[in-house]
């Protein structure tokens, strides 16, 4: 079993362990009676949660016996599954995302928040492709003062005014393109597309930024060809959590829960590698 890595926290309880499933070994219908026998639910319930895209978390214990319990269990019956100390997950806000890049001999130099990095391309072992989606919804009040005739007749002639007030709610979605960039040795970085500038492209450069995020991408696996690139967290409905909130103001975004199977899935994919630190 791939020992948890050792990083840093923002959101989450550090003494919670989760047990993820990356991909089945045999069909939800022989699975799922198991499973929920292992996890004290229904079947039904069980058999709902593994037909979600994988990687599927199925298990969150403060109970890290418990937790390797069921590790070994679902590995025994043929399911490629990981487990994790939730203070191994580094946050999107804690990662290291540059506004601007170069590539250099063989690192990837990011620049940003008044500070240069270099990232040695020899030391990634994961490039893990997702969507982070912000969910925002405002209440928006307006006010109008009107002549009211009605109030104008009853006194007289005098114009009186009548103020009217009115609320909506205004709802807006915003999907961002996200890269992260697992290395050996070290936290992840994370690539925003709408974060970046793209000289760096230099002749590769596009038009758009989303083409100029994928000239980045590729660019990225041609010079780490012994990386592996994933991109199932494309087809992940992540949870959202609230990181914003006011009397009229509330947002909500994926990223927390896509952090999470972002480390997931590194870590099986980086099993053979020593966990970075």
């Amino acid at each position: 079993m791939m020992a948890p890595s050792r990083c840093r926290i923002r959101y989450y309880d550090w003494s919670v362990q989760i047990v993820a499933i990356v991909a089945l070994g045999r069909s939800v219908e022989e699975e799922a009676p198991r499973l929920a026998e292992d996890l004290g639910l229904t079947t039904y319930e069980t058999a709902v949660m593994l037909r979600a895209p994988m990687p599927v978390i199925v298990l969150r214990s403060e109970d890290r016996a418990r937790a390797l319990r069921v590790l070994d269990k679902l590995r025994s019956r043929g399911h490629d599954a990981v487990t994790c100390e939730l203070d191994a997950v580094v946050s999107s806000d804690d990662m290291f995302r540059p506004r601007a890049f170069r590539f250099d001999a063989g690192d990837f130099v990011g620049i940003g928040h008044g500070e240069e990095r270099r990232l040695p391309l020899a030391d990634v072992f994961a490039l893990i492709r997702a969507n982070h989606v912000t969910r925002t919804e405002d209440t928006v009040v307006d006010r109008q003062r009107r002549i009211s005739l009605g109030r104008g007749a009853l006194t007289g002639g005098l114009l009186m005014t009548k103020t009217t007030t009115t609320e909506s709610r205004r709802v807006t979605s915003e999907r961002e393109s996200v890269l992260y960039v697992f290395r050996s040795d070290a936290p992840p970085w994370l690539l925003a597309s709408t974060e970046l500038r793209y000289d760096g492209l230099a002749e590769g450069m596009r038009i758009s930024r989303m083409q100029n995020f994928e000239v980045l991408i590729d660019t990225l696996r041609a010079r780490t060809p012994s990386a592996a690139f994933d991109a199932r967290l494309l087809a992940v409905r992540a949870s959202t959590t609230v990181v914003a909130a006011s009397p009229t103001h509330l947002a909500t975004s994926s990223s927390g829960a896509l952090d999470v199977l972002a480390h997931v899935v590194a870590i099986a994919l980086g099993r053979a590698t020593q966990p970075y630190r």
